[in-house]
């Protein structure tokens, strides 16, 4: 009676098939993790985007100097009566700390860094490029106001740049 199995040449051939397609799959992946951590950092960026036009709308059109400017601030500043409730502010009226920690912010709480999820998602005024963090910078400053800002995130090899003033 001949034994039922597979020969050594049967089993050769369908470990070499699993190689190869490991061989084009592997790369096909890791391009796709990196791809889809750029459009998280991108979908960041357009968060804070929304963020800073939310103040804009709460602060009669200025938009913050900083991350923890206050919408009560700018008021002041522009001489517009103070509303008592407008103490929101990007990311809290603590600079420095994330949205999970800080008081009243407009930025949602699960925003996180997609490249280093131990390092803050956003920054005020960049210091230096840390992969996958998004800054804020104001232009065009009025005391503690500004007419204009920039949004900018560095993705894993280059930095992406977004430019946004009053109007536009």
């Amino acid at each position: 009676m001949k034994e039922k199995g597979f020969t050594l040449i049967e089993l050769m051939i369908v470990v070499v098939i699993i190689g190869i397609l490991a061989a084009i799959a592997i790369p096909n992946f890791m391009s796709m993790r990196s791809r889809a951590k750029e459009a998280s950092l991108k979908s960041n960026m357009h968060t804070l985007q929304l963020a800073a036009e939310d103040f804009s709308t709460m602060s009669e059109g200025a938009y913050p100097l900083t991350c923890a400017t206050t919408v009560s601030e700018v008021l002041l500043a522009l001489s517009y009566p103070a509303v008592s409730s407008a103490v929101k502010s990007i990311a809290g009226a603590v600079s420095g700390l994330s949205p999970q920690v800080a008081n009243n912010p407009l930025l949602p709480l699960g925003f996180k860094n997609p490249f280093l999820p131990t390092t803050n998602a956003w920054e005020s005024n960049p210091p230096s490029s840390i992969a996958g963090c998004t800054y804020y910078e104001s232009l065009g400053a009025i005391d503690v106001a500004a007419i204009a800002y920039s949004i900018r995130g560095y993705g894993k090899d280059a930095l992406l740049v977004l430019i946004l003033t009053a109007g536009q």
